[in-house]
């Protein structure tokens, strides 16, 4: 009887630790496996990028941030990531209007009043496109008075956190410039004939 319990028991064993080693070695290597978006500049369909300047990149879900010069010129937000929402709200949403709100705070801080009292910008216009590995999001052209709160945003250094929230989810990522290099960005791409 002692037998047949030691060899339940080790077969019991054996079958939880194999699952749980199949579970751990399916993390990891979906872990690994996941694309780091931060590392490859979307294409913006309808819009010719002329320069392009990456402010932000990371986050839990890798994601890529940049500031855009296009034809015209015009200053935009490219966003490059895979949004944490089911594929029916990326296409039809529950707001009848694509918002994007930018929110920065220049320490890693979460309370309300860091939230409530970070610079912040409004985008009542964005595109949101999504295929089969990327959501991508491009914002309306910016204002004179959008990249000047953009750029002071970033200074004196890189913030700890950049987010960007699309309808109902959103995205964080680590700030990889400061304002000055957005402020020269912003002069040379509006000064261009």
């Amino acid at each position: 009887m002692k037998r047949l319990f030691a060899f339940v028991f080790l077969l019991t064993f054996a079958a939880i630790n194999g699952h749980f080693s199949k579970t751990v070695f399916g993390l990891i290597t979906a872990a690994a496996a996941q694309l780091d978006r931060g590392e490859t500049f979307p294409s913006l369909p309808g819009v010719a990028a002329t320069d392009k300047l990456q402010i932000a990149r990371g986050g839990p879900r890798p994601s890529g941030l940049w500031i855009v010069c296009s034809e015209g010129p015009q200053i935009r937000l490219a966003l490059n990531t895979r949004l944490p929402i089911e594929e029916e709200f990326a296409r039809n949403g529950t707001r009848s209007e694509s918002l994007a709100r930018l929110i920065v705070l220049a320490e890693n801080i979460r309370t309300f009043q860091a939230i409530k009292n970070a610079p912040s910008i409004l985008f009542q216009e964005a595109m949101w496109r999504r295929d089969d590995e990327n959501d991508v999001v491009l914002t309306s052209s910016l204002s004179a008075e959008e990249i000047s709160i953009l750029s002071r945003a970033f200074s004196p250094a890189s913030p700890a956190v950049v987010r960007i929230d699309v309808a109902e989810t959103g995205t964080e990522m680590r700030g990889t410039a400061d304002g000055g290099a957005i402020a020269e960005f912003a002069t040379h791409c509006l000064t261009r004939e």
